[in-house]
């Protein structure tokens, strides 16, 4: 079976609109809708997305043994390892992030400084034995960002991507609208709406707890996990800074909130308490 026909594709011809999904993809599900494309068009752009989905899969899913990841966190507290030119890329994209979020991104979830940059040949190294890297508040945005550019190459004006229904992209607008709804739902009160948002060449991202999905978010300073009732909404250009922002808003100070709206052109952010 080829990676294309692992997927599951549809064509509705008399719309020009294709559904596209895929299963267990950075331990989630991931969908795509495409309208005013032919089916070999929007076949095309779905071949190139599940190939560049799973492709990501197995750079940053540090439960796949095979990942660049997961090598690294291996090796890395005994010894240096060259990483490939897009890891080098993303560990620095990440140092940036740590950085400009007063050390609340932080993908050891303990320390950041403890991993080593080695510039002269592009290597990492961890200074202690109980590190390891995690992408999950940033994988999704990354791929997101990707598919973006997927989108953009191939002319495409009007697409949804939904990402676990927690990282999301619209382009253009609805068939019957002006943008593309979405609704946030209350995980404590099932059939609760408690926000719809209008997305039009905009990211949606989305983090927080849910009852059984609880305490997953840790504060990197004091080692605790966030479990209020509560989850966050932001809305960016930019896939992977929503991404980012949407779990850092969740466990940011009121000061650092306001810093960060300063620093990021955020175009809403919501806090929905439950």
């Amino acid at each position: 079976m080829s990676e294309f026909d692992a997927g599951n594709f549809c064509y509705y011809k008399s719309s020009m609109m294709s559904h596209a999904s895929l299963m267990g993809i950075m331990g989630t599900r991931f969908d795509m809708v495409i309208i005013g494309k032919s089916k070999s068009e929007s076949e095309t752009v779905w071949f190139n997305i599940e190939s560049e989905l799973k492709r990501l899969n197995r750079l940053l899913n540090r439960f796949d043994p095979a990942s660049e990841v997961s090598k690294i966190n291996k090796i890395a507290d005994h010894q240096q390892i060259r990483v490939s030119d897009e890891m080098w890329q993303i560990l620095n994209n990440c140092k940036f992030y740590h950085q400009e979020t007063f050390g609340l991104f932080d993908i050891t979830l303990k320390n950041f400084y403890a991993i080593q940059f080695h510039e002269h040949n592009k290597a990492v190294s961890f200074l202690r034995s109980d590190i390891h890297i995690d992408f999950g508040g940033y994988g999704k945005g990354y791929a997101l960002k990707r598919i973006k550019g997927i989108v953009e190459d191939a002319a495409v004006h009007q697409c949804f991507v939904d990402f676990g229904n927690s990282s999301i992209l619209g382009v253009g607008h609805h068939p019957f609208g002006d943008a593309w709804k979405v609704s946030i739902e209350n995980p404590f009160d099932a059939g609760q709406t408690a926000d719809e948002i209008s997305l039009r060449d905009m990211a949606l991202s989305v983090s927080g707890n849910t009852p059984s999905y609880s305490g997953h978010i840790v504060h990197p300073k004091s080692g605790s996990p966030e479990t209020r009732r509560k989850l966050v909404s932001v809305l960016m250009d930019d896939p992977l800074d929503a991404e980012v922002l949407s779990t850092v808003f969740l466990i940011a100070a009121e000061s650092e909130k306001e810093q960060l709206r300063k620093s990021f052109k955020i175009f809403d952010v919501k806090e929905y308490n439950f």
